[in-house]
């Protein structure tokens, strides 16, 4: 690895974590979340979005519905503290 691919690959990974960080005091604020990071990225990775695929009459595109499936009360919260609506 030369040291352009390690300056981007450095640059990735701060990110990644500035947008976790950023999404952990949302939720901290918004919705009194207590935990670590660790376990808001472990509560979110639990949230699954369902795509419902319905055969239309005419021609054309199958028609996609996206669906939060269900979730506890502290994924709710969470989710509505982030705005992330179904």
């Amino acid at each position: 690895m030369d040291r352009s691919e390690n300056q981007g690959a450095f640059f990735i990974c701060v990110l990644g974590y500035l947008l976790a960080a950023i999404v952990w005091r949302e939720t901290r604020t918004k919705a009194q979340f207590k935990g670590t990071l660790d376990t808001l990225l472990d509560i979110l990775n639990d949230v699954r979005l369902a795509t419902i695929l319905q055969d239309t009459t005419t021609r054309g595109r199958v028609k996609a519905t996206h669906k939060l499936e269900e979730m506890s009360d502290e994924e709710e919260s969470i989710i509505k503290a982030l705005s992330i609506y179904s």
